[in-house]
């Protein structure tokens, strides 16, 4: 897999994160993290990128999200 276009992207000034992207027509979700490595989230749905967005619009902690929310339930890669 190749990375997305960054013309969506959303720069977060994050302790864990620096850039999330998500591409609706195939549910995946894309996470840069501070140590630079990416992650490809798959099948993550439009609700739960919408559930993401209000919680780091809110204040939460994106990497909390990440942790709790998606890892646990969604199959990953490692983008380079």
């Amino acid at each position: 897999m190749k990375k997305f276009s960054h013309s969506n992207a959303i720069y977060l000034d994050s302790q864990a994160l620096k850039m999330i992207n998500y591409d609706e027509d195939k549910h995946i979700m894309e996470a840069t993290f501070n140590n630079n490595r990416t992650y490809q989230y798959m099948q993550v749905s439009n609700n739960i990128w919408t559930d993401f967005l209000a919680a780091i619009y809110s204040g939460a902690s994106a990497g909390a999200f990440i942790n709790k929310e998606i890892k646990p339930f969604y199959k990953s890669v490692e983008i380079t």
